[in-house]
């Protein structure tokens, strides 16, 4: 592996709209991804200890779409685009995961968001059907603060069939959104929700949150997905979790309840 490098707390790694030329594995410490959306910078989540950064880009030659910068003093690997992709060759592992989110995400791109097993880029489920039913488990959306609740209308939301797409109502010279959201809900520039932002599934073990290549990403229980970060799902545990959309101290803040 490369060598260690060091950076110090508030150093930028890189910055939204550069050339993605390296790719970095976190050693230690933590880096903090943030979006500027014009005079706005918001936080999106954090990357830890073992995670890559910069990984996707690469794959798909492309700008970074977000700054990374160290939350605290970071120890790093950092490869170049040439060393990660010669590392994928050799890593059997890393290879299907990146195969599968890029599969998941050519598929969204084709319209093709599939109602039995949902996007295929998860970490832990390989994206089979569930084996648990909707008449057996009561899956309910609840918005966490008033503005949101007004906005949709609703104290809770009951969910009764899979996916269930969440998203922003297009404004009037916008496209409608590939997948028309189950629940659509108002938002204003800057937008914090996008038009197609995460989608509730079931899959094998249970039922999980996948991001739908949001702007900004969505954060299941602590946990950032979407295109800045390792994972595009998540799985969702019995009981409470929360799901904030459009990054840290959204309005878009829920708990999806599995009871």
């Amino acid at each position: 592996m490369a060598p260690l490098s060091t950076f110090k707390k508030g150093d930028v790694l890189f910055r939204q709209g550069d050339p993605c030329l390296n790719v970095l594995l976190v050693r230690s410490g933590e880096v903090e991804v943030v979006r500027e959306i014009d005079d706005d910078t918001i936080v999106l989540g954090h990357v830890r200890v073992g995670e890559w950064l910069g990984e996707m880009s690469v794959f798909e030659n492309r700008n970074h779409s977000a700054t990374a910068r160290a939350a605290t003093e970071v120890g790093a690997e950092v490869l170049t685009a040439h060393q990660f992709l010669d590392l994928v060759s050799g890593d059997a592992a890393l290879a299907r995961e990146l195969i599968l989110r890029l599969s998941a995400r050519l598929r969204r791109m084709g319209d093709r968001l599939s109602t039995e097993a949902g996007p295929i880029a998860q970490r832990h489920e390989p994206g089979e059907a569930g084996t648990a039913t909707i008449e057996q488990t009561a899956i309910t959306l609840i918005p966490q603060n008033r503005e949101l609740r007004s906005r949709i209308g609703a104290e809770r939301v009951r969910i009764t069939h899979f996916p269930f797409v969440v998203g922003r109502v297009p404004l009037p010279e916008e496209d409608d959104p590939p997948r028309s959201p189950d629940l659509q809900i108002r938002d204003y520039v800057p937008f914090r929700l996008s038009r197609d932002h995460f989608a509730i599934q079931q899959i094998r073990s249970g039922f999980s949150v996948s991001d739908l290549d949001s702007t900004l990403g969505t954060i299941v229980n602590g946990k950032p997905i979407g295109s800045h970060f390792m994972q595009d799902s998540v799985s969702l545990q019995r009981g409470e979790n929360r799901v904030m959309a459009g990054g840290h101290d959204s309005l878009f803040d829920f708990v999806i309840l599995i009871e």
